[in-house]
């Protein structure tokens, strides 16, 4: 028969290693690590982690689009550049998510 304190501590273990990615030194390590799968992809990334990097780039290439009428509204170069850089990142992200698996 099990002891109800060995079930308890279990339990609290059990729980804090759950939460331990919600706090500041584990995010920042989880974040790294989606940082670099959008702006490097990976080959053995999962689909879900593809459909993400599609919507993420698929945003940025939408917020490209509409910030370059602002340009030609303007006649602004620095606005030009700034919506080119909204598209461009955002076809690398979105091309990311189509990495094929090596093997």
């Amino acid at each position: 028969m099990k002891r109800p304190e060995l079930d308890q501590q279990r339990f609290v273990e059990d729980f804090k290693a759950k939460q331990s990615n919600t706090l500041w030194p584990d995010t920042l390590k989880n974040s790294k690590g989606v940082d670099e799968f959008l702006w490097k992809g990976s080959p053995d990334a999962p689909l879900v982690q593809r459909i993400g990097a599609w919507i993420f780039g698929l945003t940025f290439i939408l917020l490209g689009i509409i910030f370059v009428d602002i340009p030609y509204e303007k006649h602004s170069a620095f606005d030009l550049v700034f919506s080119s850089i909204w598209f461009l990142v955002g076809g690398k992200v979105f091309l990311n998510g189509f990495r094929k698996r090596q093997g």
